[in-house]
């Protein structure tokens, strides 16, 4: 199995969690009796952060002032793109090996007076995927089977998980975009300093329970 699957799935987790969390856009402040909530107006445009994203990834981070998440973000890119030459290197490798051995064998399995004619193949890519100096030309058929099975085995599992890599580096920019563009909109949301939440004791009638003790809560503007 890659050893790189791990990686990728690391990367994705921990993009989403850390990426596309709320931003914290209020401060509170909290009192005995009392909690005052605090924040500024500041004027901030999503479309801005939007468009800053989709330009150079983490520039809308940059725009948010949320520095902290670019270096993440340039991570899990740098992560992927490592993954995706590693899987493309391997994947052409074990193509090339899987092709040429395939060919071995079909010429290999022809009748004597049929090779006798023909040439044999030229590619032997292959040797260098299994132990070296083993000889491939008295190979028993069981053998040569199972090793067509592992190269052709081992070349789609590099070429899955090159898509894979190519998948996620596309989400890791898609959730930078989003990622930009929610934080510039809650960066918006405004709560006026004098607004004060007030939660108090209270005693509360009733005819049927008489004196009932609670709390009450009071907003003020």
């Amino acid at each position: 199995m890659n050893n790189l699957r791990p990686l990728l799935i690391t990367v994705a987790v921990l993009l989403v969690f850390i990426l596309a969390g709320n931003t914290q856009t209020q401060a509170q402040k909290f009192t005995a009796d009392t909690v005052q909530v605090e924040s500024s107006v500041k004027i901030h445009s999503p479309h801005k952060a939007t468009m800053y994203s989709v330009m150079l990834p983490g520039l809308g981070q940059a725009y948010n002032k949320k520095y902290w998440k670019i270096p993440i973000l340039y991570a899990g890119i740098g992560a992927t793109i490592y993954a995706i030459n590693w899987n493309t290197k391997n994947f052409k490798k074990y193509k090339n090996g899987f092709q040429d051995f395939s060919l071995y064998v079909d010429w290999k399995n022809l009748p004597e007076a049929e090779k006798a004619v023909t040439d044999e193949p030229t590619g032997k890519s292959y040797e260098e995927l299994y132990t070296k100096g083993f000889d491939f030309e008295n190979s028993q058929a069981s053998f040569d089977k199972w090793f067509k099975t592992q190269l052709q085995n081992k070349k789609d599992s590099f070429k899955h998980d090159r898509d894979l890599s190519y998948i996620i580096l596309a989400g890791v920019y898609v959730l930078n975009i989003i990622d930009a563009a929610v934080d510039a909109h809650l960066m918006n949301f405004n709560v006026n300093d004098e607004l004060t939440l007030r939660v108090e004791p209270a005693v509360s009638y009733s005819a049927f329970t008489g004196n009932t003790l609670g709390f009450r809560c009071q907003i003020t503007f």
